[in-house]
C-alpha cells in the first residue's frame, strides 16, 4: 500500500476495530481503503520530509522497524484526527501525547543525537562551516 508500511501495520498499532471506525466516515460499517491509503500516504511523506536535506537519503534505502513504527503511528493519528469528533472522545489526550513522542523521537535523529542505520545522503556539499 504505501512505501513503508501497509494498513496492517497500522492496524497493529490502534487495532483494527478502530482503523474500521477511524476510516469509515460514512458508517457503512466497512474499512474504506482510499482513506487509510491517504493516511498512510500522508504520514510516510511527514516523516521522509523532516529528513529532507539532512543526513539519509530519502527515499530510505529499507523500513526499519523504526520508521514503520513512525509510519504506522501517524498514519493511524491521521485517521483519527481527520474525522467527525464525537462528544464521548475521551482518547483525545492518549493520541496528542502520542503525537507528541513521536515527534520527540524523530528530533532526535534529526539533530544527531541518534543515528538511523541507513544509506547516507551525498548532497555533495561542505556539513561544517567552510573557511575561506
Amino acid at each position: 500500500m504505501g512505501t513503508y508500511i501497509s494498513q496492517s501495520d497500522v492496524e497493529n498499532v490502534f487495532g483494527e476495530d478502530n482503523v474500521l471506525v477511524w476510516s469509515d466516515l460514512d458508517a457503512s460499517d466497512s474499512v474504506d481503503a482510499t482513506r487509510i491509503a491517504t493516511g498512510i500516504a500522508t504520514a510516510e511523506e511527514d516523516v521522509e520530509n523532516r529528513f529532507r536535506d539532512g543526513d539519509y537519503a530519502i527515499p530510505f534505502s529499507s523500513a526499519l522497524s523504526t520508521i514503520k513504527d513512525w509510519c504506522a503511528k501517524l498514519a493511524g493519528l491521521w485517521l483519527y484526527e481527520c474525522r467527525p469528533k464525537r462528544d464521548s472522545d475521551t482518547d483525545d489526550e492518549y493520541y496528542a501525547k502520542m503525537r507528541e513522542q513521536v515527534d520527540v523521537d524523530i528530533d532526535a535523529y534529526t539533530s544527531g543525537q541518534r543515528r538511523l542505520n541507513l544509506t547516507r545522503a551525498d548532497s555533495g556539499s561542505p556539513r561544517a562551516p567552510v573557511v575561506v
